[in-house]
C-alpha cells in the first residue's frame, strides 16, 4: 500500500511539473495592435499557446511564447511571408488588418520598450508572464515613431495624480514627451507641460488612463486606485 501510495504521489508530482511547464512556455501577456490610422486591436490579455500560420501553399507551425504566435492567438489574422520556408527565424509579417507593408514603412513590435533584433517567430525570445506586446505600424524602418509610456504617482489621501509621459524610441531609450494628452475614463483630458508630467485629481476608485500625442503611437493603459 504505501508503494502503491508513492508512486500516486509521483505521478502527481509529475503532473504538477508537466502543468508548469505548459503554463510557462504558453504565457499570458498583455497585448495591442496600433495600424496605420487606428487601434486594430485594444489592449487585452493573450495566452500565447503554438499555433500555425498560412505560408504561400503551406501551414506552418509557429511556436508557443512567440511575439509572431500572440499576433495569431489574438485572432489578428496576419499575412506573413517566409523566404526560407517555414524557418521561424525568418517569418515575417506584412500584412495586418488592412495595413500592408509598403517601402520602408510597415509592421514591427515590441516587447517592452524594445524592438528585438530577431524575428517575431523565434524562440531565441520567448515571452514572459505579464509581458507587453505592442505590434505597430512603423513609418520608417529601423527609425520607428517613438512609442508611449505612462508612470503615475499617486496621493490617496487627496487623489491627487501625477502622470509622466516617455515616449521610447526603437531601441527602448526614452524621453519625457511634452504636448502629450492624457485620457482618463474616457471623459477627462490633461495634457503634460514641458516636463512630460501633468496632474490632475480622481475620485474614490477604479480609473482607467492613457497617453497618445500625434505622430507617437498610444500608450498601452494603466490602473489608478483610490
Amino acid at each position: 500500500m504505501r508503494i502503491r501510495a508513492f508512486i500516486a504521489l509521483l505521478a502527481v508530482a509529475a503532473s504538477l511539473v508537466a502543468a508548469a511547464g505548459a503554463a510557462a512556455a504558453s504565457p499570458t501577456i498583455e497585448m495591442m495592435v496600433i495600424g496605420k490610422t487606428h487601434t486594430l486591436l485594444a489592449p487585452r490579455s493573450v495566452t500565447v499557446k503554438a499555433t500555425t500560420v498560412k505560408i504561400g501553399r503551406r501551414r506552418c507551425r509557429v511556436a508557443a511564447g512567440t511575439a509572431l504566435a500572440a499576433l495569431i492567438d489574438a485572432r489578428a489574422k496576419p499575412r506573413v511571408t517566409n523566404v526560407a520556408g517555414c524557418d521561424p527565424a525568418s517569418m515575417f509579417v506584412t500584412k495586418v488588418g488592412p495595413d500592408a507593408n509598403r517601402g520602408i514603412a510597415g509592421w514591427q513590435y515590441k516587447i517592452g520598450h524594445t524592438s528585438p533584433s530577431f524575428s517575431a517567430g523565434s524562440t531565441s525570445g520567448r515571452l514572459r508572464r505579464g509581458q507587453q506586446v505592442l505590434w505597430f505600424w512603423c513609418a520608417r524602418a529601423n527609425a520607428c515613431q517613438r512609442t508611449l509610456a505612462i508612470t503615475v504617482k499617486s496621493d490617496r489621501l487627496t487623489g491627487i495624480q501625477r502622470v509622466t509621459a516617455t515616449g521610447y524610441d526603437d531601441n527602448g531609450h526614452g524621453v519625457k514627451v511634452a504636448g502629450a494628452t492624457v485620457r482618463i475614463d474616457a471623459a477627462t483630458t490633461v495634457t503634460t507641460g514641458r516636463d512630460g508630467t501633468a496632474t490632475f485629481s480622481v475620485l474614490p476608485g477604479r480609473h482607467t488612463l492613457y497617453a497618445s500625442k500625434a505622430g507617437l503611437i498610444q500608450s498601452f493603459p494603466q490602473t489608478v486606485i483610490r
